[in-house]
């Protein structure tokens, strides 16, 4: 809620230059989707006469395809570097039919470096946002994260390369998997030949085996811990550290309760609770002396960490950037498994435990690939690995 204005914004020692632009569209060419694929112009509205001669071209040639203009919110536009051979290679290596499954792998290692650039830049933008709150205390606008900005144009001089940083946030409609087992395929690719393409859809579950698990009930703290998985997918690092130690928390409270009830009865168990409630230590000794069972030392010792760190969370203020989403993503896994532990149960082990590489094929896995820093001269983008 600003005039278009240019800020700059310190972080790390250097002043990044901010545009802020409100009467910026987008042109679509052919239907408006999330994935932004078709979009070919992004700016001040022009006419057809006025736009560059590339896009007037492009919808010259196919004047059967329809176009539309989308109003964009807010548009940022920061000033920054990007290392020259990377750019120059980029803008060479151009898209096939649109398809980014179809680009060379130096394009792709090419568009994961620049994804990493973009995402370097995400925390100068929280930066600008909260200091935006401080001075306004607007209620709408919010800290993002790959996420909510998932999609990127990197302009130079006429040139512009897009970038998306989620790979779910690309997906129009359901991917599709190979039918023909991964050994024949890979036989076929050696061999020279072009495998069939995919046509198996892409789906977690059968439509009656849904049905059967409406009435399904979930165990404690399951649903806090579903929502930390998610939480770490749309960048609320630390709302997923919180919800992960409330999951299991809730569990053990259940558990250790039975546990309780079964040995000493149910008025014992009643107490028992009531009187550690803000003793989670004791809880876990209790339940480890009348089940015979002992926490693993490594699960402990993660429990241990991500308890401080959810307890600097809460009544420290802490906040979990991006450059700790590993810290994050290590305390959601690990709270994962002693969750399994606690609840003991086989089948609910192998829904969240198996097919993690299928369900996990959207997420944004390429983060950090190229790991980058800011300091006073800018962002630094490091070779691969280093």
């Amino acid at each position: 809620m600003v005039e278009d204005t240019a800020v700059h914004v310190e972080f790390g020692g250097h002043a990044f230059e901010i545009s802020i632009h409100e009467h910026y569209f987008e042109l679509h060419a052919g239907v408006i989707s999330d994935s932004k694929t078709n979009v070919v112009y992004q700016g001040p509205p022009k006419k057809h006469v006025n736009l560059s001669d590339n896009i007037k071209n492009v919808l010259d040639s196919r004047p059967d395809i329809a176009t539309l203009w989308r109003k964009s919110k807010t548009v940022l536009k920061i000033k920054t570097r990007c290392n020259e051979f990377v750019w120059n290679t980029r803008i060479q290596v151009s898209d096939v039919a649109n398809d980014p499954q179809s680009r060379p792998a130096k394009g792709k290692a090419i568009d994961f470096y620049l994804a990493d650039l973009c995402r370097a830049h995400i925390p100068v933008i929280n930066k600008l946002i909260q200091q935006y709150r401080l001075a306004t205390y607007d209620y709408f606008p919010y800290e993002v994260s790959p996420w909510d900005v998932s999609f990127w144009l990197i302009e130079r001089n006429s040139q512009c390369a897009r970038i998306a940083l989620v790979p779910y946030r690309e997906w129009d409609i359901k991917p599709r998997g190979y039918t023909q087992p991964f050994e024949e395929i890979l036989k076929a690719v050696s061999a020279g030949k072009r495998p069939d393409p995919p046509t198996l859809p892409y789906k977690f579950i059968e439509p009656d085996e849904l049905q059967k698990k409406m009435s399904f009930v979930a165990s404690p703290g399951e649903f806090e811990l579903i929502d930390a998985l998610n939480f770490m997918e749309r960048g609320d690092y630390s709302g997923a550290v919180r919800r992960i130690t409330t999951a299991i928390e809730a569990i053990v409270e259940s558990v250790v309760a039975k546990a309780v009830e079964l040995k000493e009865g149910q008025r014992a168990a009643a107490k028992f609770l009531k009187e550690t409630e803000t003793n989670f230590p004791k809880r876990l000794a209790k339940y480890e002396e009348l089940t015979g069972r002992s926490l693993p030392s490594a699960l402990r010792k993660d429990l241990h960490i991500t308890r401080k760190l959810r307890h600097k969370i809460v009544h420290r203020a802490y906040r979990v950037g991006p450059p700790e989403r590993g810290r994050a993503q290590k305390a959601v896994d690990t709270g994962r498994w002693i969750f399994n532990w606690f609840e003991n149960d086989s089948s609910r082990f192998d829904v969240r435990e198996k097919r993690i590489a299928f369900r996990a094929l959207g997420r944004d896995i390429a983060a950090g690939v190229f790991p980058t820093r800011i300091t006073v001269e800018g962002v630094v983008v490091s070779s691969l690995g280093l």
